[in-house]
């Protein structure tokens, strides 16, 4: 049997819930050898001015170190976007980088997002076992047929799904494929993996404390979350927290936002000291945020968008991403009311995370997916 050979391309290596699954699965698949591809050193979705910034520079490589100790890691803009002779160079690495891969005699080429991977697509030979991960559908909740490869889908081998949620938008597509029933096979579902205590974190109730976990995007509309916080100005009672946020002018006294944390136990602090996690996202897939948090006790109140309605019932509230602020504000106000009721839904939320983001499980899953194919 010959030992794969794996080849890893993803769009970034800056922090992110996406770019902490894609460690998850390194870690797991850490015994066979791999080379890592990383699409762009910066983030070409937040703009010109972003992407040539100081500010964003650094964000970019903000998990580089993480991914490297994993395998040799490439970012591919510095060939692709080459400054000089960029068209030159471009064609002359992608065409070594297409006979390496194709030269394995057993190459697993394991990717996320169309533009990791699509320039060297076509030219990938059959013998290469292809396994693409869907972490959501763009930023909208329509199928989006490009965003999710579905043009690709005959030629991939597994998708792999990070919440069951996810096939609703799958599914529907592959119906203009041929032999839809056979691509439906190929699916599989590993949930995220997470971080778990032994034991339930004790969280005193003189201060509820909330908390935010993401990027500034504007998906995200961290100004709603702010608008939830001025609710609560003159309440002693309650404290709002950010993390990925920078502290502005924009955010009330009684919110501290910590910006960018890349240590993963500073973060897991912040869980354990949190009662309550909040998002007030209008798109979504299922975010690694929510299992992390939950993983500590943290009740999600988080807008039913995306994947998470099919990932999430009892231990969290889902809001309208229309009426989330009066919403979210009403669920933190019967909270302060009945804290009892708090305390069980914190504990179904840590027993929820236990069942169903459990580390081993997901390691077993992907470990047993790569031997599939011998």
């Amino acid at each position: 049997m010959n030992n794969p050979q794996l080849f890893y391309f993803f769009p970034l290596a800056s922090v992110g819930g996406t770019e902490r699954v894609h460690l998850d699965v390194l870690n797991a698949l850490s015994q066979y050898p791999a080379e890592i591809f990383i699409r762009y050193k910066v983030n070409p979705w937040k703009g010109m001015a972003f992407k040539q910034s100081k500010e964003g520079r650094k964000e970019g490589i903000q998990l580089k170190l993480e991914f490297e100790a994993y395998g040799k890691c490439t970012f591919l803009s510095d060939y692709l976007e080459a400054p000089r002779f960029g068209r030159f160079i471009r064609a002359w690495y992608i065409n070594r980088l297409v006979k390496k891969i194709n030269a394995c005699s057993n190459p697993i080429v394991i990717f996320w997002h169309r533009e990791s991977i699509e320039f060297l697509w076509e030219q990938m030979a059959p013998h290469v076992k292809i396994i693409d991960i869907v972490h959501n559908n763009s930023n909208n909740d329509v199928p989006d047929s490009s965003y999710l490869v579905n043009d690709w889908a005959p030629r991939i081998n597994r998708r792999v799904l990070v919440n069951a949620g996810l096939k609703r938008w799958i599914s529907p597509l592959y119906q203009n494929q041929q032999n839809p029933e056979a691509l439906l096979q190929r699916i599989s579902i590993i949930n995220h993996q997470v971080s778990i205590p032994k034991e339930l974190p004790v969280k005193p109730m003189d201060v509820l404390r909330i908390l935010y976990v993401g990027r500034d995007a504007k998906e995200k509309r961290i100004s709603l979350f702010f608008e939830i916080a001025e609710h609560f100005a003159k309440d002693s009672r309650v404290w709002f927290e950010a993390i990925g946020i920078d502290q502005s002018d924009k955010a009330p006294n009684n919110v501290h936002c910590f910006g960018v944390i890349t240590d993963k136990k500073t973060i897991e602090r912040h869980y354990a000291s949190s009662h309550v996690l909040v998002l007030t996202s209008e798109s979504e897939g299922f975010p690694r945020v929510i299992a992390e948090a939950m993983a500590y006790g943290c009740v999600p109140i988080v807008t039913r968008v995306g994947a998470i309605p099919e990932a999430l019932n009892d231990p969290a509230f889902l809001t309208d991403p229309k009426n989330c602020v009066s919403e979210t504000v009403d669920r933190i106000n019967g909270f302060l009311k009945e804290p009892e009721v708090y305390q069980q839904l914190s504990k179904k939320a840590y027993l929820y995370a236990t069942e169903h983001f459990d580390e081993e499980r997901f390691n077993n899953a992907w470990r047993e997916l790569i031997q599939s194919f011998g």
